[in-house]
């Protein structure tokens, strides 16, 4: 059923490989992993997200820890965490305002969602020196989702720059 842009598939419905077509409207999937796992459809369905080029939420209980794939086009995240107050505002926003930037980290992590990552990417360069010393801990795949996920441009920062940025970025944070 189709109502206000969303596309509801109801338990007495299944989503199958043959209908995934009836997604193509839509820029954002939002589905239960449960719901993938029973059809038995779960990689024909990421494969395909992947091939539109489509934003993704995977939601589900068994989600212990909040996670951003796909050069940050799929978000996987426990269910209490997808349904909160900032669900209806994001979706609003995401339909309204798209294309916004990074939407599945500002869902994640709200509004300070770059201070986050600029925090995180610190922590990164104090554990491991430099970021391109992550290869030594994770294979070059990794090392680029780090790298995409926290840069857009795709450019690494040195601690000085980096110590530079968040310090404005809290600046910027504490105006709004």
């Amino acid at each position: 059923m189709i109502a206000n842009g969303l596309l509801t598939i109801s338990d007495g419905k299944n989503l199958d490989i043959l209908s995934f077509e009836e997604l193509e409207e839509y820029d954002l999937i939002a589905i239960h992993r449960t719901y993938l796992a029973k059809q038995g459809i779960f990689n024909d369905f990421i494969d395909y997200i992947r091939s539109r080029n489509k934003w993704l939420i995977i939601f589900s209980g068994g989600t212990t820890q909040n996670t951003i794939q796909m050069n940050g086009k799929q978000l996987n995240i426990n269910f209490s965490d997808f349904y909160n107050e900032r669900l209806i505002p994001f979706l609003d926003n995401f339909c309204n305002d798209f294309p916004m930037a990074s939407p599945l980290l500002q869902f994640l992590y709200g509004d300070s969602w770059r201070l986050t990552l600029l925090l995180q990417y610190r922590y990164l360069l104090w554990e491991y020196e430099d970021v391109r010393n992550i290869k030594s801990k994770f294979d070059k795949r990794k090392e680029r989702e780090i790298r995409t996920v926290l840069w857009t441009d795709g450019n690494s920062r040195s601690f000085k720059e980096l110590s530079d940025e968040i310090k404005n970025e809290k600046i910027n944070y504490q105006n709004r």
